[in-house]
């Protein structure tokens, strides 16, 4: 390992792996570091992504899909479903494998790859960030860099370091808890990622997935508001919900880990360092799915980190053009889903298991996001109200 590059990442999750891959392949000098033993553990994820996003960085390989996804089932807690397409094609990942490809690409195109090698503290001149110190195989090391970037997960010590808040109010904020489950083909439709949704009785203030990654094996997980975790652990949801619905299955692995669902993050810049994926809440606000949004992320930092690197200017002011991609790519959209689940947590179980009940006598596949919006509201006109700045922006009707 050097001791100095143009760009040190930190964090080798798909976004930590994806910003390494455009950079080295723009031709800078890169370094990756992760601070596990392994990349890819252990995995805190429900594993869905696109294809479209995933094949932008590494060819597809039947190595780390586990299973293709046809359809999205919404569920309620009566047992009503709504079928929908997904918006692209949709795999599951085994991400230990997954992850692992990217970095090795990374490598491939140039990145110095590094594992068991963890970020400690930044590096600072004149109130810009300069590199990091680094704590290597029980070595410890200064690494200079001309841009840092930190791609460390929601629990982001290096954006917190450089001044950057990413704490989310606990509302804003989910508490994840998941099972991968072996013997499920009784159970579930392999062809279908189940949401099921039940403030009073599945998961307040959240939802329960079942992702299959098989015919007979799945993840099933939960995330609830961490505002409501106090009094019943998402363990536990996650346990009765198991307990009631899937008797008899055994439990090959847990996860847990929280979310934060804020969409991202009005800042995420300072002067010679930049977030990308989890760490700066490049997560779906009403899903928390993050795997893709992640990686887009990643790659509109680089685009404006090459250019920045290569005219020796890193300040905030020059940074500042990938906070405006993001939020010109997704600030609407984000804000409207944000919006919607705002509205689902507001809704009691009745008032949802109705709509979802409703919305399954729909042909949904031919239509639109817009005229399933006002048809529901046409039924279930109490919702005009919540629903009235989504409609005047016109983020629904579209």
């Amino acid at each position: 390992m050097k001791t100095s590059y143009d760009v040190v990442i930190v964090g080798a999750g798909p976004a930590g792996s994806a910003a390494a891959i455009r950079a080295a392949e723009s031709g800078l000098d890169v370094l990756l570091i992760e601070k596990r033993q392994e990349i890819g553990v252990p995995v805190r994820c429900a594993e869905a992504t696109d294809i479209e996003t995933t094949e932008r960085f590494i060819p597809l390989n039947e190595r780390w899909i586990a299973h293709r996804v046809q359809r999205y089932a919404i569920v309620n807690a009566v047992g009503d479903r709504v079928i929908v397409p997904p918006t692209s094609e949709t795999i599951m990942l085994d991400r230990k494998v997954f992850d692992a490809a990217l970095a090795e690409r990374a490598a491939q195109v140039g990145a110095d790859v590094r594992v068991s090698t963890a970020a400690v503290g930044l590096l600072h001149d004149n109130g810009t960030v300069k590199g990091v110190k680094v704590k290597s195989l029980g070595r410890a090391y200064d690494v200079r860099a001309r841009l840092v970037v930190a791609s460390d997960g929601t629990e982001s010590q290096v954006a917190r370091w450089a001044g950057l808040k990413t704490i989310p109010p606990l509302a804003d904020y989910y508490v994840g808890f998941q099972f991968t489950l072996s013997g499920m083909a009784a159970y579930m439709n392999p062809a279908h990622c189940e949401y099921h949704v039940g403030v009073e009785t599945i998961a307040p203030g959240g939802y329960v997935w079942t992702f299959p990654k098989g015919e007979d094996s799945a993840n099933v997980g939960i995330v609830i508001g961490a505002n409501q975790a106090r009094e019943v652990s998402a363990q536990t949801w996650l346990e009765r919900f198991v307990e009631r619905r899937y008797p008899g299955v055994s439990m090959l692995s847990v996860v847990s880990g929280g979310i934060p669902v804020t969409g991202a993050l009005k800042q995420m810049v300072t002067n010679g360092l930049m977030i990308v994926g989890d760490a700066a809440h490049q997560a779906d606000p009403l899903t928390a799915g993050g795997i893709s949004l992640g990686m887009m992320g990643a790659e509109m930092a680089m685009s404006v980190a090459t250019q920045a690197v290569q005219q020796g200017d890193v300040s905030a002011r020059c940074l500042r053009d990938y906070e405006h991609l993001w939020h010109e790519r997704f600030g609407k959209m984000h804000a409207a889903l944000y919006s919607v689940r705002k509205i689902l947590s507001r809704m009691d179980e009745k008032q949802f298991d109705a709509l979802v009940e409703h919305a399954s006598r729909l042909p949904i596949e031919t239509m639109t996001p817009g005229e399933i919006m006002l048809e529901l509201l046409k039924a279930h006109p109490k919702l005009l109200l919540e629903a009235g700045t989504l409609i005047t922006t016109g983020l629904v009707l579209k």
